[in-house]
């Protein structure tokens, strides 16, 4: 009997022991890891977090340490996986307030990685649960943000008024919202009538006149080819300029109106957000 009470005694010496150890260790590799973060060793700081999950998979810093990885991966620029260990801290959060927090953070990667509309999702998730004041603002701030990145000026101003009510911004969204943009159409119609021509349009002398030269040259070519009665070289010539320069012309008039619309609305939504910037930074 005294036996058993002994070894039982033991046991319970040991498990605290060790239950003991395994808390000290979980410690170090959180301080491990967050050390090799500060140094910008990122690798080294996940394989330390993930380390601490393994072993303390229900401890109540979870959410956190996963988030932690998640902030990881995107200072590499790894978005999968930042967006992955960032939803793991979401599942893993166990209050509304941080799951509001880690939800944010999600948002921040998901608006670097272009994922605009999830963006937002997560951003309306947050307001809807209409967390702490800071909280909420930043909520808006980012769906805000998502729409300027998407050219939805509206939109934005919209979010933005529950956020400020600044007069030159609301100015900048005026200007925003009537852009001198280029019509795609009017483009291939002009390069179609005229070679090169869609370029101009857009402002692109120099490719309008090289698409101009060289459907002239191979158009020349090919006229000589008849009137010299060499008419299988006449066919393939007038194929040839077809196929690859007349209505590649038509496709990179199109591209440039593209482009010049991507560019003129990319100095907005810059204009945009160095204002908002500067909103911020006002004390």
């Amino acid at each position: 009997m005294n036996l058993k009470r002994v070894t039982l005694f033991i046991f319970i010496l040991i498990l605290s022991f060790f239950c003991h150890f395994t808390s000290i260790a979980g410690e170090n590799l959180l301080a491990f890891g967050d050390h090799f973060s500060k140094l910008g060793n990122y690798d080294a700081a996940i394989t330390e977090y993930k380390r601490f999950l393994f072993f303390h998979p229900d401890d109540t810093r979870a959410a956190a340490v996963h988030l932690k990885i998640g902030l990881a991966y995107r200072s590499q620029g790894l978005w999968e996986e930042a967006i992955l260990a960032m939803r793991n801290a979401v599942l893993y959060a166990l209050s509304e307030e941080e799951k509001s927090e880690c939800q944010l953070e999600l948002a921040v990667t998901l608006i670097a990685s272009q994922n605009y509309d999830l963006a937002r999702f997560e951003l309306i998730r947050v307001t809807i649960r209409m967390p702490s004041g800071p909280l909420y603002q930043r909520a808006l701030f980012l769906q805000a943000i998502a729409y300027i990145y998407q050219f939805q000026w509206e939109e934005a101003r919209e979010v933005l008024q529950n956020y400020t009510t600044d007069e030159m911004l609301d100015k900048l969204f005026d200007k925003a919202a009537n852009l001198p943009r280029k019509s795609t159409g009017v483009a291939k119609v002009l390069s179609a009538i005229l070679p090169g021509a869609g370029q101009v349009y857009a402002g692109n002398w120099r490719g309008g006149l090289n698409a101009l030269v060289l459907n002239g040259v191979f158009g020349y070519v090919a006229v000589e080819s008849v009137l010299d009665r060499h008419y299988v070289d006449a066919v393939s010539w007038t194929y040839f300029i077809f196929q690859r320069y007349y209505l590649g012309n038509l496709y990179r008039a199109e591209k440039t109106v593209d482009e010049f619309n991507e560019d003129i609305s990319r100095g907005a939504a810059d204009n945009i957000l160095k204002r908002l910037q500067e909103i911020v930074d006002t004390p």
